[in-house]
């Protein structure tokens, strides 16, 4: 995938700051190729044996990060969100990384049922509202669950930075207040803190609520299911069939 600007590897990854420009030559070259076929294992998308080998060369150095490859990727997306026209949706939800049979991975955590181990990684994903482009992750946060006491309570949980509810806030916080951005997640960000972040910092938002809450005095509703399911009912439609 190549245009007027470059492929994407050159747009995305030719500046990543990994202590030897050889290095950014080789992510460049094996984004391109992994590009080329997305789907399907390492030595599938890597097909010649040269470039795999090169590949696990690559990720044996302790300065190509995950931080550092992102970094590169983030600010090329920042500067989009930047020069946007439109309102930007920051659409963010998390997925599981399984590494239960890399057995020599020490700093991984439980994930799906407790019985897998692995990372929770929480991705932000920039779209242009009016366009639908999609213009890059703008943050993407590695997690791992701790091994957490049984007699924890709720006030040790709150006090814990560790705490997956923080996911969320880590995800968005590093976004300006000042740009003109819709941040819209899943019941996982229905949470007080997250919402005074969002309300404190000026941000607009959408949430799929896990929570039955009360609303504003105002309303004929007590609470907010009752007022969306209300307005529900007013939007059914009938259509009849011919």
């Amino acid at each position: 995938m190549k245009t007027q600007a470059g492929s994407f590897g050159e747009v995305n990854f030719s500046h990543a700051q990994l202590g030897d420009a050889r290095r950014t030559r080789r992510l460049v070259k094996t984004v391109d190729l992994m590009c080329r076929r997305p789907g399907g294992t390492l030595p599938q998308k890597l097909n010649a044996p040269k470039d795999l080998r090169a590949f696990y060369r690559l990720m044996n150095c302790d300065e190509v990060t995950h931080e550092a490859i992102l970094a590169a990727h983030r600010d090329v997306v920042l500067k989009r969100i930047s020069q946007s026209h439109s309102t930007v949706l920051i659409i963010s939800d998390a997925t599981e990384m399984d590494y239960t049979k890399h057995e020599s991975l020490s700093e991984l955590g439980q994930i799906g049922n407790g019985n897998h181990r692995g990372y929770i990684v929480q991705n932000s994903l920039a779209v242009d509202a009016e366009t639908r482009n999609v213009l890059g992750l703008c943050n993407q946060v590695l997690h791992h669950r701790d091994q957490v006491g049984k007699k924890e309570t709720q006030a040790q949980k709150r006090q814990r930075e560790s705490r997956e509810s923080l996911l969320w806030l880590k995800g968005v916080e590093p976004l300006p207040a000042n740009w003109s951005l819709v941040d819209v997640c899943d019941q996982g960000a229905d949470t007080f803190e997250f919402l005074e972040h969002e309300v404190h910092r000026g941000r607009r938002f959408v949430i799929r609520a896990a929570y039955d809450r009360c609303i504003f005095q105002g309303h004929d509703e007590p609470s907010l299911r009752s007022r969306s399911d209300r307005r529900r009912r007013k939007t059914d439609t009938t259509v009849s069939r011919r």
